[in-house]
């Protein structure tokens, strides 16, 4: 591993010290941090208004190069994928997503993920080890710089990518800051969004916290005994503590809690499910997000037919739920929902833009 700090990893209060170290004012960190999240640029010999002293110096100090990349294109779906490679490691996968104004970027919090659910690739790595700050917003300057490519703008970001969020809470709320910041990324807290199966203390940091992100939680079964099979981690609370939290989120926040719920064929989709389903959440406030299974290599659940999910979703709607139903986008180079694990596709390398946004 290289000794040197990553660029990226630094905060601005941070970049501000060091620059008195060097002798500078204070400014030259806000600078340095602007240029980087602002614009994007990893590049010191880029900052035009930076002394050539501090280029230099920044240049011996820090970590700065963008590590290797590479792009897979779905191009019937607007949807693609970004590998990035993450020194001593496999790497990490994150998601550009367009449909209509909307560009999401999906990211990842983790190499792996420990939590396992049956039903989803990432788990089947295991957890290598939790992302830096610096490496989950990196993945959102180069998710930024392909949209900008392309003309689009990013508007929402999802931490739905590879691991549990809550598992790396302070990386992941540092790095959402850094997104969230009008110098920085400049998009609104309530687009930021994190996606958790339910961990007691990451949920209760939430909520005492000051930010205003907007929470999601992976729900996957309307009992616990389910629910237990499909996502086999001992941390993840019961279906009534979720609701507990999402009232409690509400409550404090002014937010309303999404429930995500993956449809498997013949496990938790059928009549006997969705009944269920309308009897735990009638008359809690939230959407719960149906999201039709995405086959994955070596895995045996199954996505339901179209007219499955279309009678399901009526069920739940006839209950008095608020239901959306995700489209299936990014299937065919395994970057749908629960599918991201560093698998080689099809879609092959491009050259995104390399200059700072």
């Amino acid at each position: 591993m290289n000794p040197l700090p990553r660029l990226t990893d630094l905060s601005r209060a941070e970049f501000q010290a060091w620059a008195e170290k060097q002798g500078e004012r204070p400014f030259r960190g806000d600078q340095i941090w602007r240029w980087l999240h602002g614009r994007g640029t990893m590049d010191p010999d880029a900052m035009s208004d930076l002394p050539p002293g501090v280029r230099a110096k920044l240049k011996e100090a820090f970590v700065w190069q963008s590590p290797p990349l590479r792009w897979s294109i779905d191009e019937g779906s607007t949807t693609e994928k970004l590998f990035t490679q993450i020194e001593g490691t496999d790497g990490v996968e994150s998601v550009l997503i367009m449909e209509g104004d909307r560009t999401t970027a999906c990211i990842s919090s983790q190499l792996g993920c420990p939590v396992a659910c049956r039903f989803c690739a990432s788990g089947l790595l295991g957890l290598k080890r939790n992302l830096s700050s610096g490496e989950i917003v990196e993945q959102f300057h180069e998710i930024r710089r392909r949209a900008q490519s392309l003309g689009r703008r990013v508007s929402n970001i999802v931490v739905m990518g590879m691991g549990e969020p809550l598992l790396n809470y302070q990386a992941v709320v540092e790095a959402l800051d850094v997104i969230n910041h009008k110098e920085g990324g400049g998009i609104g807290a309530r687009h930021l969004v994190i996606s958790t199966v339910g961990l007691k203390k990451g949920i209760e940091r939430l909520v005492q916290d000051k930010r205003q992100f907007t929470l999601a939680f992976s729900l996957h079964a309307p009992t616990d005994a389910l629910r237990q099979e499909l996502i086999p981690f001992p941390g993840a609370l019961s279906i009534q503590e979720l609701i507990d939290a999402a009232k409690l989120y509400l409550e404090v926040k002014g937010r309303e809690v999404t429930f995500e719920y993956v449809l498997l064929d013949g496990v938790n989709a059928g009549p006997k499910e969705a009944s269920e389903l309308v009897r735990v959440l009638r008359g809690v406030r939230g959407t719960i997000n149906l999201i039709p299974y995405n086959e994955n290599p070596g895995l045996p659940f199954k996505r339901p037919s179209p007219e499955s999910v279309d009678r399901f979703t009526d069920q739940l709607r006839r209950g008095g739920l608020r239901v959306s139903v995700r489209k299936r986008k990014g299937h065919k180079i395994l970057a749908a929902c629960g599918q991201l694990r560093l698998q080689a596709t099809h879609g092959g390398p491009i050259s995104a833009p390399s200059s700072s946004v």
